[in-house]
């Protein structure tokens, strides 16, 4: 979207909130997630300088129980990778290394050939080891494949050590059911952003909440000229549809204030973005073209 304006980047904006998930977003923007074992929610994360596998390597564990929040060893971030449209690297806030499937054997208790992952630390991204693709399964759940090492990644549930389980690779066995949930994950937004809480919460028709997100952006000294633009125009919208009318003519005013705003930004949302009812609603705003 960066290289769009005007109508083409208003109807990409609200197609982006309409039609992706919070991680969906995440993910496309590199911005931070949390990544959990399917097998109690376990969190994935990058242990401290005690459990170093050596002096390049760090080493990543599920941690059993609940998490606490501790230097963003549980933050990552999915890099693009040259290799296809869903392909990453999984790089941690914590070690700025990315996680990588080594070649280091380990044999569970049934004697599957397993191998340990690793996270290099500080190495650019050079390694095809740490090109994991992103496969959707049911629900919100989702598998981690390794392409050049035909594996998947996996955490069996028992712990290694205390609270910590390993987190290994593992090849695909297509009857052995018992480990499939070992290999399946979940992805959630570690952060949303204010702006993208509100919209969301505008199409959702969640109105109330809408115009309270919208005004604590509207509250904060560092917003943008055009986020403050847009936070009023939304929250506008949604005190109207509320039928807030007189907090509705206050955001009327602050945008006279503001050299008004784009003749195209009422008509886009007329044009199908809206359910009926509200669209009816929009056309009673008392609002003039510029």
């Amino acid at each position: 979207m960066a290289n769009l304006t005007g109508t083409a980047l208003l109807q990409a904006e609200i197609c982006w909130i309409q039609c992706l998930s919070f991680t969906d977003r995440a993910i496309a923007c590199s911005a931070p997630v949390k990544i959990s074992s399917a097998i109690e929610g376990n969190a994935l994360y990058v242990a401290g300088d005690g459990y170093n596998y050596d002096s390049n390597n760090r080493s990543p564990f599920c941690w059993k129980g609940d998490w606490t929040f501790d230097k963003k060893k549980e933050i990552w971030r999915f890099i693009p990778a040259p290799t296809g449209a869903s392909d990453f690297y999984i790089v941690s806030a914590y070690a700025e290394g990315y996680l990588y499937a080594s070649s280091v054997p380990v044999a569970d208790s049934d004697g599957y050939l397993q191998k340990r992952v690793l996270v290099r630390r500080g190495a650019s991204f050079s390694d095809p080891c740490g090109i994991w693709r992103l496969v959707k399964l049911e629900g919100d759940r989702c598998a981690l494949y390794n392409v050049n090492q035909d594996v998947f990644l996996s955490s069996p549930p028992e712990a290694a050590d205390g609270y910590r389980r390993d987190v290994v690779t593992s090849p695909f066995h297509p009857l052995d059911e018992k480990r499939s949930e070992y290999r399946e994950w979940k992805i959630t937004a570690a952060t949303v952003p204010l702006m993208e809480m509100g919209l969301h919460e505008f199409f959702k028709r969640e109105y109330e909440k809408a115009v309270e997100t919208f005004s604590k952006i509207l509250s904060k000294d560092t917003v943008s000229s055009a986020d403050r633009k847009k936070a009023i125009h939304y929250r506008l919208m949604a005190n109207w549809m509320l039928k807030n009318e007189d907090y509705a003519k206050q955001d009327i005013a602050l945008l006279s204030d503001l050299d008004w705003c784009p003749s195209y930004f009422y008509c886009v949302l007329r044009h199908g973005k809206l359910v009926d009812e509200d669209t009816a609603l929009l056309e009673q705003l008392p609002v003039k073209s510029p």
